[in-house]
């Protein structure tokens, strides 16, 4: 089935926090994507879900259209991180990465596979992505497919391409164009 593919990495999750602390970066990631999917009205419950240790795979429903992990969804995420931060300690701050792609899926006894699956997660740890995210002063950063981002400003969407910036993105065998959108400053 052709779908939406969503991956979320949280940032230096290793970096200088022991076990009960990453529990708790996971606990509240997990509830901040639940969070910005009831807002948009992505149904979360209805997801296919995979924990990736320091993130998590998510692949919507095909009646969801995937522009909607774009603009709203990245949004409300970019907003609920801001607030949860506010309130966090040092130690507690999450940032995240997001990877959004299209493309079909297979399902086997083990989970999904498939070429869009290896496409989502080169472009999620993209050295050039990873850095952007490094560098931005916000708390999400994310990674649009050329093939998704073309598609939702072709079809008039809500987002506005101008806040998206082009990236090469090399990564192993992946030589691909992709788009880099991150919050405003605050």
């Amino acid at each position: 089935m052709t779908t939406t593919l969503a991956a979320v990495d949280i940032c230096r999750f290793g970096a200088r926090r022991d076990a009960r602390t990453q529990m708790h970066l996971r606990r509240q990631m997990y509830e901040l994507i639940a969070d910005a999917c009831a807002i948009t009205r992505v149904p979360w419950a209805s997801c296919y879900r995979e924990d990736r240790g320091d993130g998590a795979l998510f692949i919507v429903p095909p009646d969801v259209v995937g522009d909607h992990l774009l603009d709203p969804f990245a949004h409300h995420l970019a907003a609920a991180l801001r607030r949860y931060n506010q309130l966090a300690g040092d130690i507690a701050q999450i940032r995240l990465r997001l990877a959004v792609h299209t493309g079909r899926v297979y399902r086997d006894e083990h989970g999904v596979a498939g070429p869009a699956l290896v496409h989502l997660f080169r472009l999620l740890d993209a050295p050039s992505f990873k850095k952007t995210a490094d560098d931005s002063v916000g708390d999400l950063a994310l990674i649009v497919s050329d093939r998704l981002y073309n598609d939702a400003t072709e079809s008039g969407g809500m987002i506005d391409p101008d806040a998206y910036t082009p990236c090469d993105v090399i990564s192993k065998e992946t030589r691909t164009r992709a788009w880099i959108w991150t919050p405003p400053p605050r």
